[in-house]
């Protein structure tokens, strides 16, 4: 009987070191993706989100480039947006819509010589609006000079 109660707590010990080694390394890399790539998801979901306020507009089809830039430009600056997704906003004219683009691409290190590459496109096109910030429209196919 003793020997038998002896075994069934040598099964029950728990884990190991290397176990527990294991799941905080694990644990520590999902948290260093995180702190990396989640700002970029931020900003994007702000990106979505002026393009949005922008579709809502009523006098958008009027509004020159200069104007929807600083709209956008303003909505940024409100909500910390930095970097690429202000700087790659274009604006593109057709015969019956408009198309409001802010397509771009981010690298960000994670470590040591491994870097993430993240791609956003978001587009507002004026002749559906109720389709906001999906990328609907190759930008090349969809250029027509005014």
């Amino acid at each position: 009987m003793g020997g038998q109660i002896r075994s069934s707590l040598r099964s029950q010990r728990g884990m190991s070191y290397w176990g527990w080694l294991g799941i905080v390394a694990i644990f520590g890399f999902i948290l260093t993706c995180v702190s990396k790539m989640g700002p970029a998801y931020i900003d994007a979901y702000y990106v979505d989100e002026g393009l949005r306020t922008l579709s809502e507009n009523p006098g958008l089809r009027d509004m020159s480039r200069g104007e929807i830039k600083k709209e956008l430009d303003r909505f940024f600056l409100i909500n910390n947006v930095r970097g690429q997704p202000t700087e790659s906003v274009q604006i593109i004219r057709g015969a019956d819509s408009m198309l409001v683009s802010v397509d771009y691409e981010l690298r960000q290190p994670l470590f040591y010589n491994v870097d993430v590459i993240m791609k956003f496109n978001k587009q507002l096109n004026t002749a559906k609006v109720e389709l906001c910030c999906e990328p609907l429209v190759d930008l090349e196919q969809f250029r027509k000079r005014d």
